[in-house]
Protein backbone atom coordinates (compact mmCIF):
# COMPACT_ATOMS: atom_id res chain seq x y z
CA UNK A 1 0.00 0.00 0.00
CA UNK A 2 1.59 3.23 -1.10
CA UNK A 3 1.94 6.32 1.08
CA UNK A 4 -0.47 9.19 0.57
CA UNK A 5 -0.87 12.50 2.41
CA UNK A 6 -3.90 14.40 3.64
CA UNK A 7 -5.00 17.57 1.87
CA UNK A 8 -3.71 20.78 3.36
CA UNK A 9 -7.00 22.69 3.39
CA UNK A 10 -10.03 22.55 5.68
CA UNK A 11 -13.55 21.48 4.92
CA UNK A 12 -15.99 24.35 5.19
CA UNK A 13 -19.63 23.82 6.19
CA UNK A 14 -21.97 26.78 6.57
CA UNK A 15 -18.90 29.01 6.21
CA UNK A 16 -17.36 27.47 9.34
CA UNK A 17 -14.13 25.43 9.33
CA UNK A 18 -14.77 21.80 10.16
CA UNK A 19 -12.00 19.87 11.85
CA UNK A 20 -10.92 16.32 11.04
CA UNK A 21 -12.08 14.98 14.43
CA UNK A 22 -15.55 15.43 15.85
CA UNK A 23 -17.85 14.42 18.68
CA UNK A 24 -21.33 13.32 17.72
CA UNK A 25 -24.16 13.91 20.21
CA UNK A 26 -27.39 12.01 19.58
CA UNK A 27 -30.11 14.06 21.26
CA UNK A 28 -32.81 11.57 20.26
CA UNK A 29 -30.93 8.92 22.23
CA UNK A 30 -30.71 11.28 25.20
CA UNK A 31 -34.46 11.89 25.14
CA UNK A 32 -35.00 8.13 25.03
CA UNK A 33 -32.76 7.70 28.07
CA UNK A 34 -34.61 10.41 30.00
CA UNK A 35 -37.90 8.66 29.33
CA UNK A 36 -36.43 5.30 30.36
CA UNK A 37 -35.20 6.75 33.65
CA UNK A 38 -38.57 8.37 34.31
CA UNK A 39 -40.12 4.92 33.98
CA UNK A 40 -38.20 3.48 36.96
CA UNK A 41 -39.95 5.45 39.70
CA UNK A 42 -43.55 6.02 40.76
CA UNK A 43 -45.62 8.22 38.48
CA UNK A 44 -45.01 11.86 39.33
CA UNK A 45 -41.47 11.45 40.65
CA UNK A 46 -39.42 14.41 39.44
CA UNK A 47 -36.17 13.91 37.54
CA UNK A 48 -33.25 16.30 37.92
CA UNK A 49 -31.02 15.89 34.87
CA UNK A 50 -27.40 16.24 35.96
CA UNK A 51 -25.64 18.41 33.36
CA UNK A 52 -22.50 19.35 35.27
CA UNK A 53 -19.12 19.38 33.51
CA UNK A 54 -20.76 20.56 30.29
CA UNK A 55 -23.22 17.67 30.52
CA UNK A 56 -20.40 15.15 30.97
CA UNK A 57 -18.71 16.56 27.87
CA UNK A 58 -21.79 16.42 25.65
CA UNK A 59 -22.77 20.11 25.66
CA UNK A 60 -24.81 21.46 28.55
CA UNK A 61 -27.20 23.76 26.73
CA UNK A 62 -28.41 21.41 23.95
CA UNK A 63 -28.52 18.48 26.37
CA UNK A 64 -30.50 20.47 28.96
CA UNK A 65 -33.06 21.52 26.40
CA UNK A 66 -33.45 17.96 25.13
CA UNK A 67 -33.75 16.54 28.65
CA UNK A 68 -36.45 19.05 29.58
CA UNK A 69 -38.33 18.32 26.35
CA UNK A 70 -38.30 14.62 27.29
CA UNK A 71 -39.82 15.24 30.71
CA UNK A 72 -37.04 16.19 33.12
CA UNK A 73 -38.38 18.53 35.82
CA UNK A 74 -35.15 20.39 36.49
CA UNK A 75 -31.38 20.43 36.11
CA UNK A 76 -28.42 19.97 38.42
CA UNK A 77 -24.92 21.39 38.05
CA UNK A 78 -21.80 21.38 40.20
CA UNK A 79 -20.69 25.00 39.87
CA UNK A 80 -22.56 28.28 40.02
CA UNK A 81 -21.04 29.34 36.68
CA UNK A 82 -22.57 26.26 35.04
CA UNK A 83 -25.99 27.37 36.21
CA UNK A 84 -25.45 30.89 34.93
CA UNK A 85 -24.56 29.46 31.50
CA UNK A 86 -27.95 27.76 31.38
CA UNK A 87 -29.76 30.94 32.40
CA UNK A 88 -27.88 32.94 29.77
CA UNK A 89 -29.19 30.44 27.22
CA UNK A 90 -32.75 31.33 28.33
CA UNK A 91 -33.31 28.04 30.14
CA UNK A 92 -35.82 28.83 32.88
CA UNK A 93 -36.32 25.40 34.48
CA UNK A 94 -35.29 24.84 38.12
CA UNK A 95 -31.50 24.56 38.49
CA UNK A 96 -29.77 23.20 41.60
CA UNK A 97 -26.08 23.83 42.28
CA UNK A 98 -24.85 20.62 43.92
CA UNK A 99 -21.34 21.73 44.83
CA UNK A 100 -19.67 24.43 46.89
CA UNK A 101 -20.60 28.02 46.08
CA UNK A 102 -18.22 30.67 47.48
CA UNK A 103 -19.96 33.38 49.47
CA UNK A 104 -18.63 35.97 47.03
CA UNK A 105 -20.71 34.32 44.26
CA UNK A 106 -23.99 33.95 46.13
CA UNK A 107 -25.40 37.25 44.87
CA UNK A 108 -24.86 36.05 41.28
CA UNK A 109 -26.61 32.79 42.06
CA UNK A 110 -29.56 34.63 43.59
CA UNK A 111 -29.81 36.99 40.63
CA UNK A 112 -30.07 33.98 38.30
CA UNK A 113 -32.59 32.12 40.48
CA UNK A 114 -30.30 29.17 41.17
CA UNK A 115 -31.06 26.87 44.09
CA UNK A 116 -28.01 26.54 46.33
CA UNK A 117 -26.81 23.55 48.33
CA UNK A 118 -26.24 24.45 51.97
CA UNK A 119 -23.81 22.47 54.12
CA UNK A 120 -23.04 25.12 56.74
CA UNK A 121 -24.59 28.06 58.55
CA UNK A 122 -22.17 30.62 57.11
CA UNK A 123 -23.62 30.14 53.62
CA UNK A 124 -27.17 30.15 54.99
CA UNK A 125 -26.67 33.43 56.85
CA UNK A 126 -25.14 35.08 53.79
CA UNK A 127 -28.08 33.97 51.64
CA UNK A 128 -30.52 35.20 54.28
CA UNK A 129 -28.93 38.64 54.21
CA UNK A 130 -29.00 38.74 50.40
CA UNK A 131 -32.57 37.52 50.21
CA UNK A 132 -33.72 40.06 52.77
CA UNK A 133 -31.90 42.90 51.03
CA UNK A 134 -33.25 42.07 47.58
CA UNK A 135 -36.74 41.04 48.63
CA UNK A 136 -36.27 37.76 46.79
CA UNK A 137 -36.06 34.55 48.81
CA UNK A 138 -33.00 32.42 48.17
CA UNK A 139 -33.85 28.79 47.41
CA UNK A 140 -31.90 26.28 49.51
CA UNK A 141 -31.35 22.53 49.48
CA UNK A 142 -29.93 21.07 52.68
CA UNK A 143 -27.41 18.33 52.06
CA UNK A 144 -27.11 15.55 54.65
CA UNK A 145 -23.82 13.65 54.89
CA UNK A 146 -24.98 10.08 55.50
CA UNK A 147 -21.55 8.57 54.91
CA UNK A 148 -19.95 9.95 51.74
CA UNK A 149 -17.96 12.42 53.89
CA UNK A 150 -17.68 15.00 51.18
CA UNK A 151 -20.28 17.72 51.75
CA UNK A 152 -23.23 17.96 54.10
CA UNK A 153 -24.53 18.19 57.65
CA UNK A 154 -24.22 15.12 59.87
CA UNK A 155 -27.56 13.31 60.29
CA UNK A 156 -27.58 13.89 64.06
CA UNK A 157 -27.64 17.65 63.57
CA UNK A 158 -29.68 17.88 60.38
CA UNK A 159 -33.10 18.46 61.95
CA UNK A 160 -31.95 21.27 64.24
CA UNK A 161 -30.04 22.80 61.34
CA UNK A 162 -33.21 22.71 59.24
CA UNK A 163 -35.10 24.39 62.10
CA UNK A 164 -32.57 27.21 62.14
CA UNK A 165 -32.91 27.58 58.36
CA UNK A 166 -36.70 27.75 58.67
CA UNK A 167 -36.37 30.63 61.12
CA UNK A 168 -34.18 32.73 58.82
CA UNK A 169 -35.74 35.54 56.78
CA UNK A 170 -35.02 35.80 53.07
CA UNK A 171 -34.55 32.07 52.42
CA UNK A 172 -36.80 29.15 51.52
CA UNK A 173 -35.84 25.56 52.28
CA UNK A 174 -36.88 23.91 49.04
CA UNK A 175 -35.20 20.52 49.37
CA UNK A 176 -33.15 18.07 51.40
CA UNK A 177 -30.91 15.41 49.89
CA UNK A 178 -27.99 13.07 50.30
CA UNK A 179 -25.58 11.28 47.97
CA UNK A 180 -24.67 7.60 47.96
CA UNK A 181 -21.07 6.38 47.84
CA UNK A 182 -21.68 2.79 46.70
CA UNK A 183 -25.07 2.68 44.97
CA UNK A 184 -23.44 1.03 41.94
CA UNK A 185 -22.23 -1.94 44.02
CA UNK A 186 -24.47 -4.97 44.41
CA UNK A 187 -25.76 -5.60 47.95
CA UNK A 188 -23.56 -2.87 49.45
CA UNK A 189 -23.98 -2.54 53.24
CA UNK A 190 -22.71 1.05 53.01
CA UNK A 191 -25.53 1.93 50.64
CA UNK A 192 -28.10 0.32 52.93
CA UNK A 193 -26.70 2.21 55.92
CA UNK A 194 -26.78 5.55 54.11
CA UNK A 195 -30.34 5.00 52.91
CA UNK A 196 -31.49 4.15 56.44
CA UNK A 197 -29.81 7.22 57.93
CA UNK A 198 -31.40 9.49 55.37
CA UNK A 199 -34.82 7.93 55.83
CA UNK A 200 -34.59 8.62 59.56
CA UNK A 201 -33.68 12.27 58.93
CA UNK A 202 -36.64 12.70 56.58
CA UNK A 203 -38.98 11.06 59.10
CA UNK A 204 -37.74 13.37 61.87
CA UNK A 205 -38.15 16.43 59.65
CA UNK A 206 -41.73 15.41 58.99
CA UNK A 207 -42.47 15.04 62.69
CA UNK A 208 -41.22 18.59 63.27
CA UNK A 209 -43.15 20.01 60.33
CA UNK A 210 -39.88 20.80 58.56
CA UNK A 211 -40.00 18.39 55.61
CA UNK A 212 -39.37 20.46 52.47
CA UNK A 213 -41.23 19.92 49.18
CA UNK A 214 -38.35 18.10 47.47
CA UNK A 215 -36.66 15.11 49.08
CA UNK A 216 -34.13 13.40 46.81
CA UNK A 217 -31.37 10.86 47.27
CA UNK A 218 -31.05 8.50 44.30
CA UNK A 219 -28.49 8.91 41.56
CA UNK A 220 -28.69 6.83 38.35
CA UNK A 221 -27.51 3.62 40.00
CA UNK A 222 -29.75 3.96 43.04
CA UNK A 223 -32.77 4.89 40.94
CA UNK A 224 -32.78 1.50 39.21
CA UNK A 225 -32.19 -0.40 42.44
CA UNK A 226 -35.12 -2.30 43.90
CA UNK A 227 -33.87 -1.33 47.37
CA UNK A 228 -34.16 2.42 46.89
CA UNK A 229 -37.11 4.24 48.47
CA UNK A 230 -38.37 6.69 45.86
CA UNK A 231 -38.74 10.16 47.29
CA UNK A 232 -40.09 13.26 45.57
CA UNK A 233 -37.28 13.42 43.03
CA UNK A 234 -34.07 11.74 41.90
CA UNK A 235 -30.93 12.87 40.11
CA UNK A 236 -29.87 11.10 36.91
CA UNK A 237 -26.49 11.70 35.33
CA UNK A 238 -24.51 8.91 33.68
CA UNK A 239 -27.59 6.93 32.64
CA UNK A 240 -28.88 9.85 30.59
CA UNK A 241 -25.76 9.59 28.46
CA UNK A 242 -26.34 5.92 27.70
CA UNK A 243 -24.05 4.24 30.23
CA UNK A 244 -25.56 1.47 32.36
CA UNK A 245 -24.90 2.78 35.89
CA UNK A 246 -24.79 -0.49 37.81
CA UNK A 247 -25.61 -4.17 37.86
CA UNK A 248 -29.29 -3.32 38.38
CA UNK A 249 -32.00 -3.90 35.84
CA UNK A 250 -31.08 -3.19 32.24
CA UNK A 251 -32.93 -0.22 30.79
CA UNK A 252 -32.07 -0.46 27.07
CA UNK A 253 -30.20 2.83 27.27
CA UNK A 254 -28.79 4.27 24.05
CA UNK A 255 -25.26 5.72 23.77
CA UNK A 256 -25.38 9.46 23.20
CA UNK A 257 -21.75 10.32 22.40
CA UNK A 258 -19.55 9.17 19.54
CA UNK A 259 -15.99 10.20 18.63
CA UNK A 260 -14.95 10.07 15.00
CA UNK A 261 -12.03 11.29 12.91
CA UNK A 262 -10.64 11.14 9.40
CA UNK A 263 -7.71 9.09 8.23
CA UNK A 264 -4.90 11.54 7.46
CA UNK A 265 -2.38 9.19 5.89
CA UNK A 266 -1.94 5.54 4.93
CA UNK A 267 1.54 4.10 4.67
CA UNK A 268 3.65 0.98 4.87
CA UNK A 269 5.89 0.07 7.79
CA UNK A 270 8.71 -2.37 7.15
CA UNK A 271 9.61 -5.32 9.36
CA UNK A 272 11.50 -4.13 12.45
CA UNK A 273 10.53 -0.47 12.08
CA UNK A 274 8.96 1.41 14.99
CA UNK A 275 5.78 3.45 15.22
CA UNK A 276 5.10 6.72 17.08
CA UNK A 277 6.90 8.30 20.04
CA UNK A 278 9.24 6.05 21.95
CA UNK A 279 9.02 3.40 19.21
CA UNK A 280 7.20 1.16 21.68
CA UNK A 281 5.67 -0.81 18.85
CA UNK A 282 7.82 -2.45 16.18
CA UNK A 283 6.41 -4.24 13.18
CA UNK A 284 6.95 -8.01 13.22
CA UNK A 285 6.39 -8.09 9.45
CA UNK A 286 5.78 -5.56 6.69
CA UNK A 287 2.39 -3.98 7.37
CA UNK A 288 0.05 -1.16 6.42
CA UNK A 289 -0.92 1.45 8.99
CA UNK A 290 -3.32 4.39 9.04
CA UNK A 291 -2.79 7.71 10.79
CA UNK A 292 -6.05 8.76 12.46
CA UNK A 293 -6.42 12.50 13.07
CA UNK A 294 -7.38 12.29 16.74
CA UNK A 295 -5.11 12.38 19.78
CA UNK A 296 -5.15 13.01 23.49
CA UNK A 297 -5.82 16.73 22.95
CA UNK A 298 -9.09 15.65 21.37
CA UNK A 299 -10.02 13.38 24.28
CA UNK A 300 -8.59 10.02 23.21
CA UNK A 301 -6.60 9.09 26.28
CA UNK A 302 -2.87 8.46 26.02
CA UNK A 303 -3.29 5.31 28.12
CA UNK A 304 -5.07 3.72 25.14
CA UNK A 305 -1.78 3.39 23.27
CA UNK A 306 -1.33 -0.30 22.48
CA UNK A 307 -4.71 -1.22 24.00
CA UNK A 308 -7.37 0.79 22.19
CA UNK A 309 -9.17 -0.38 19.07
CA UNK A 310 -10.51 1.91 16.34
CA UNK A 311 -13.18 0.98 13.82
CA UNK A 312 -12.26 1.35 10.15
CA UNK A 313 -14.31 -0.16 7.37
CA UNK A 314 -16.39 -1.89 10.01
CA UNK A 315 -13.32 -3.69 11.35
CA UNK A 316 -11.40 -3.38 14.62
CA UNK A 317 -7.88 -1.98 14.21
CA UNK A 318 -5.46 -1.89 17.15
CA UNK A 319 -3.79 1.37 18.20
CA UNK A 320 -0.05 0.91 17.73
CA UNK A 321 2.47 2.60 20.02
CA UNK A 322 1.88 5.89 21.79
CA UNK A 323 -1.17 8.09 21.28
CA UNK A 324 0.11 11.51 20.20
CA UNK A 325 -1.40 14.90 20.99
CA UNK A 326 -3.07 15.24 17.60
CA UNK A 327 -3.07 11.76 16.07
CA UNK A 328 -2.65 8.05 16.57
CA UNK A 329 -1.60 5.13 14.38
CA UNK A 330 -3.54 1.91 13.85
CA UNK A 331 -2.55 -1.31 12.14
CA UNK A 332 -4.60 -2.35 9.10
CA UNK A 333 -5.53 -5.95 8.26
CA UNK A 334 -4.00 -7.01 4.96
CA UNK A 335 -7.38 -7.29 3.23
CA UNK A 336 -8.68 -3.90 4.38
CA UNK A 337 -8.37 -1.14 1.80
CA UNK A 338 -8.53 2.26 3.52
CA UNK A 339 -7.99 5.63 1.85
CA UNK A 340 -7.18 9.09 3.15
CA UNK A 341 -10.36 10.78 4.36
CA UNK A 342 -12.01 7.55 5.47
CA UNK A 343 -14.06 7.78 8.65
CA UNK A 344 -12.58 6.19 11.76
CA UNK A 345 -14.79 5.55 14.79
CA UNK A 346 -12.98 5.76 18.11
CA UNK A 347 -16.15 5.70 20.21
CA UNK A 348 -19.41 4.52 18.75
CA UNK A 349 -20.70 2.16 16.08
CA UNK A 350 -19.59 1.33 12.56
CA UNK A 351 -21.26 -1.52 10.72
CA UNK A 352 -21.79 -4.42 13.11
CA UNK A 353 -19.01 -3.32 15.47
CA UNK A 354 -19.28 -1.01 18.48
CA UNK A 355 -16.75 0.56 20.81
CA UNK A 356 -18.73 1.53 23.90
CA UNK A 357 -17.77 4.01 26.61
CA UNK A 358 -17.61 1.10 29.05
CA UNK A 359 -15.20 -0.82 26.82
CA UNK A 360 -13.01 2.16 26.02
CA UNK A 361 -12.76 3.34 29.62
CA UNK A 362 -11.91 -0.20 30.72
CA UNK A 363 -9.08 -0.37 28.20
CA UNK A 364 -7.88 3.03 29.43
CA UNK A 365 -7.93 1.90 33.06
CA UNK A 366 -10.57 4.41 34.13
CA UNK A 367 -14.37 4.81 34.33
CA UNK A 368 -16.87 5.93 31.72
CA UNK A 369 -17.56 9.15 33.65
CA UNK A 370 -13.96 10.33 33.26
CA UNK A 371 -13.76 9.23 29.64
CA UNK A 372 -16.81 11.28 28.63
CA UNK A 373 -15.88 14.33 30.71
CA UNK A 374 -12.33 14.29 29.33
CA UNK A 375 -13.50 14.60 25.74
CA UNK A 376 -11.58 17.56 24.36
CA UNK A 377 -13.04 20.91 23.39
CA UNK A 378 -11.15 20.96 20.09
CA UNK A 379 -13.36 18.46 18.23
CA UNK A 380 -16.53 19.92 16.76
CA UNK A 381 -19.74 18.93 18.53
CA UNK A 382 -22.22 17.72 15.95
CA UNK A 383 -25.72 17.48 17.37
CA UNK A 384 -28.41 15.42 15.71
CA UNK A 385 -31.86 14.21 16.63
Amino acid sequence: MSASAADEGVTVENNQPRGPAWVGVDLAALRHNVRRMLSVGPLGTKLLAVVKADAYGHGAVPVSRAALEAGAWGLAVARMREGVTLREADITAPVLVLGYTPIRELSIALAHDLAITVSGMQTALALSALGTATGRDARLHLKVDTGMHRYGIEPEGAVEFAARLAALPGVRLEGVYTHYATADEKDSPVYAQQAARFEEVVRALGLRGLRPPLVHAANSAAAISSREPHWDAFRAGIALYGVQPSHGRALSLRPVMSLKAEVGQVLDVQEGEGVSYGQRYRAATRMAVAVVTCGYADGYMRSLGGTGEVLLGGRRCRVLGSVCMDSLVVGLPGDLDIAVGAEAVLLGTQGAEQVSAEELSGRAGTIAYELLCAMGRRPDRRFNG
